[in-house]
C-alpha cells in the first residue's frame, strides 16, 4: 500500500482547517498543521466541522499539529500549504515561513490566499515550484474556533506562478499534479488556472470593490439599495475603475470564463451591472472576511487586495483615483488597529 504523502499546512484558521480535512479524506495525505493561537483546541478537543457536503465531523484535527514551524520540519514534506492571510505590511511571507524556507525539507509551495501578487515575495526567496490557488468558499468559523461552519459548495483554481511568466518545468508541472490529485480525490472541486495572475485580478475585484468598501462603511453594501441614482452612479464608477483596469492589462477580456460560475463574461459595462445587481440590487446580509477583521481589530489584506490594483494602476499609467483614495483610507484604518494592538502589547 502507497504511504500518504505528507504536506505541511500553515494557519489553521477556518479555510485551512476545510482543506486540511480535504486532504486526509482522500487517504492519500498526512497533514501536519502549525497552528499558534488556536494550538491547544486543535491539540486537544479538535473542532467541528459542519459541511453540506459530508455532514457534521466532531473533533476534528490534522493528523498532528505543532506552535511553530521548527518543532514540525522534523521531516520531509512533499508540500507546505500556506492558508494565513498575506499581510506584507505586518508579517511578510518570507518571515512566516523562514524556519520552512531555510530547512531544505519542502518540495513545493501552495498559497491560498486572497489578492493580486502575493507569490512574488516568496518566488524570490526560493527555487521550490509554487502553486498559486485561488479559493471560492463559503466558511465561516466560531467565535471561539470551535466550529467551524462550510456551506455550499467549494471551488479552488490552482496554476504555476512563474515571475517570468514562461512555461512550467517538470518539477513544478509535477507539483500542481501532485496538489490537484490530492484535493480530488478528497473530493474537492478544483480548475486548473492556466494564467493564474488573471484568475486572481478575476476575483480581487470582487474583494477590492465588496469587501474594501464594506470594512469602510462597517455594514453591508446592501445599504446603498434605496439611494437614488446619483449616488449608484458613483458606486459604478468605482466599480467600472477596476474593471477596466483589468481590460487594460489584459488581465480581464470579454469571453474570459471566470469562477466560480463556469460562465463567460462580457464586456466593461456588463461586469459593471452585474456586479452592481447581484451585491446591491440583490445581495444579501453578507459580512466579508475584511470586515470582519477590521471588527475585530485584527489586519487585514490592505496591501495585496486594495494596493496591489493601485500598484498595477501606476505601472500602466492609467488613472485610478477612487481605488487610490480607497487605499490612503484602509491604510489608515490598518495603521490604527496596528497601533491599538501594540498598545495592548506595551500594557501587558
Amino acid at each position: 500500500m502507497t504511504q500518504p504523502v505528507d504536506v505541511l499546512l500553515i494557519g489553521l484558521g477556518a479555510i485551512g482547517t476545510v482543506y486540511s480535512y480535504i486532504l486526509e479524506r482522500s487517504g492519500k495525505a498526512r497533514v501536519t498543521a502549525v497552528a499558534r493561537s488556536n494550538y491547544d483546541l486543535y491539540a486537544t478537543t479538535g473542532v467541528s466541522l459542519e459541511t453540506g457536503r459530508f455532514g457534521t465531523i466532531k473533533g476534528y484535527k490534522p493528523s498532528r499539529v505543532f506552535k511553530s514551524q521548527a518543532d514540525a520540519l522534523d521531516r520531509h514534506y512533499a508540500l507546505c500549504v500556506v492558508c494565513t492571510k498575506s499581510l506584507p505590511d505586518v508579517l511578510p511571507t518570507t518571515d512566516l515561513l523562514w524556519d520552512a524556507l531555510h530547512s531544505g525539507k519542502i518540495g513545493a509551495y501552495v498559497l491560498i490566499q486572497n489578492g493580486l501578487d502575493v507569490e512574488k515575495e516568496l518566488a524570490v526567496a526560493t527555487r521550490a515550484p509554487l502553486v498559486s490557488c485561488v479559493a471560492w468558499i463559503g466558511v465561516m468559523a466560531s467565535s471561539d474556533g470551535a466550529v467551524v461552519k462550510w456551506a455550499g459548495v467549494e471551488k479552488i483554481g490552482a496554476g504555476i506562478y512563474r515571475a517570468d511568466g514562461g512555461k512550467p518545468s517538470s518539477e513544478e508541472q509535477a507539483a500542481l499534479d501532485l496538489w490537484l490529485g490530492l484535493v480530488k480525490a478528497g473530493e474537492g472541486n478544483t480548475v486548473v488556472a492556466d494564467n493564474i495572475r488573471s484568475t486572481r485580478y478575476a476575483k480581487n475585484v470582487w474583494t477590492c470593490t465588496q469587501a474594501g468598501v464594506q470594512s469602510l462603511i462597517r455594514t453591508y453594501q446592501t445599504c446603498f439599495r434605496p439611494l437614488g441614482p446619483e449616488h449608484h452612479l458613483q458606486i459604478k464608477k468605482f466599480y467600472r475603475e477596476v474593471v477596466e483596469l483589468g481590460f487594460k492589462t489584459g488581465l480581464l477580456y470579454e469571453g474570459m470564463i471566470v469562477q466560480p460560475s463556469g460562465q463567460a463574461v462580457g464586456n466593461i459595462e456588463d461586469i459593471v451591472n452585474m456586479d452592481f445587481d447581484r451585491f446591491i440590487v440583490n445581495g444579501s446580509a453578507h459580512k466579508w472576511s475584511m470586515l470582519l477583521d477590521a471588527e475585530n481589530g485584527r489586519p487585514f489584506e490592505v496591501e495585496v487586495v486594495v494596493g496591489s490594483v493601485v500598484r498595477l494602476a501606476q505601472e500602466y499609467g492609467f488613472d485610478a483615483p477612487r481605488t487610490e483614495f480607497m487605499y490612503t483610507l484602509l491604510k489608515g484604518l490598518q495603521q490604527s488597529i496596528l497601533e491599538e494592538r501594540q498598545r495592548k502589547l506595551d500594557s501587558k
